[in-house]
Formats: structure tokens, sequence, C-alpha cells
């Protein structure tokens, strides 16, 4: 009896040790590694070359910084005075930007969308895109939609924005103050909530870009303004 006594409380102890280990768990992946760091911040410390950027991250440029990262066959690059958190999606990767300027490059079976002032810029799937979103001003954000048209949402309000194009978007406001209306800037369209502007584009450009959203936009096309 006391050998089965002593066997029954090893046979416990065992059991007891086994139960109280922490259950397996995969190791996080990193979302995008770091390419070049210079004058930037990744979750609080000196961000450098080589160092993986995990889920929910903070990254941090000060005034003539930079950050540039890459996650599988696309690129992203933050400019001086950047603030921005990435956080993994479906085929690439989610960026909230509180400032600065962002520079993607998002390969074709990659997406990359961007959320600023409650405002998303998204890639389109199965398109080779090249932009830059710059935060101007609280709620005033400037898209250089360089290659691949880019999707914009805002509330209820979307809008496809063609390539080629430099948009200047007033949120809220749908008069944009004039003093931000250059001699050659060109009013693409506005709505109840969204402004936007085509910045530097000529005439033709404009005509171009209204008559793409009458063929392909359900939403009633607004001529532009054309000096």
């Amino acid at each position: 009896m006391p050998s089965l006594r002593f066997a029954s409380a090893v046979a416990v102890s065992i059991c007891v040790c086994f139960c109280s280990m922490p259950a397996s768990s995969t190791p996080p992946q990193p979302i995008a590694i770091l390419t070049q760091a210079s004058g930037a911040r990744l979750a609080e410390s000196e961000a450098s070359p080589g160092l993986s950027v995990y889920e929910g991250e903070r990254l941090q440029t000060d005034a003539g910084g930079r950050a540039s990262l890459r996650f599988g066959d696309s690129s992203l690059t933050l400019l001086g005075n950047s603030d921005a958190t990435l956080m993994h999606i479906a085929a690439g990767v989610h960026v909230d930007l509180s400032s600065g300027t962002l520079r993607f490059s998002a390969a074709e079976a990659q997406v990359v969308e961007v959320h600023a002032d409650e405002a998303m810029i998204r890639s389109q799937n199965g398109q080779s895109t090249d932009a830059t979103l710059t935060m101007v001003q609280p709620r005033v954000p400037q898209i250089d939609a360089r290659r691949g048209s880019l999707n914009f949402t805002y509330h209820q309000e979307f809008r496809l924005l063609p390539a080629g194009q430099i948009y200047r978007i007033y949120l809220d406001s749908p008069d944009g103050p004039e003093t931000e209306t250059s001699p050659g800037a060109q009013i693409a369209g506005g709505g109840s909530k969204v402004t936007y502007y085509i910045v530097g584009a000529g005439a033709a450009g404009a005509i171009v870009w209204a008559t793409y959203y009458a063929i392909h936009s359900r939403n009633a096309p607004i001529s532009p303004a054309i000096p």
C-alpha cells in the first residue's frame, strides 16, 4: 500500500507540473523589416536597419528623419516629422498615419491601406501602385497617385482617384480655403463632406478626370472649374 500511495503521489505531481506549464504558442511574425532608418524611433527606441516591425508597433521620425520598410515585394517610407502605426491585413499592411508623409509602393499581389483622419486610402489589388500621402494640415491630406489608381473612402463617401494626379482633399469642408487654391489648381470635384482639388493639373487633365467619373462613378459628376 505505501508503494501504491507513493506512485499515486508521483503521478499527481507530474500531472500538476504539466498542467501548470504554459501552452506553447506560435511566436509572433514580423509585419515588415526596416531597410533604412535615420532619426527614427520604433516603439520608443532608436530604430536601425534590420529590425523587425511587429503588429501595433509605432514608428516615428524626427524633422530630418527617414525610415523605410519592406514587406514582401512592397515597401513603405516615412519622411520627416511622421508618426505611424502598422497592422497586418490580408495580403498586405494597414498603416495608421497620425502625421507627416508616407510613400508606399505596393506590388500587384499586395495591398497597402492608409488610415488618416478617418479617411482611408487603399491600393487596388492586382495593380502595382506607387503613391505618397502627406498630411498637409489636420483633415487635409494630399495624395500623389504616381502609378496605380487609389480607392478613397471617407465615412459613406467613396471615390476612385485615377493615377497621374496630385489630389488635395478637404475633409468636412465643401469649400476648401481659397488661399490654398493656386491659379494652376483645378477643382476636381466636391460633395457634402469632402472637396477635392487636383493640384497643378492642366485644364485637359481636369476634363479627363470629370469624364472618367461620368462613365465609371455612380455619383453625379461635378465639372471642374477651369480658369
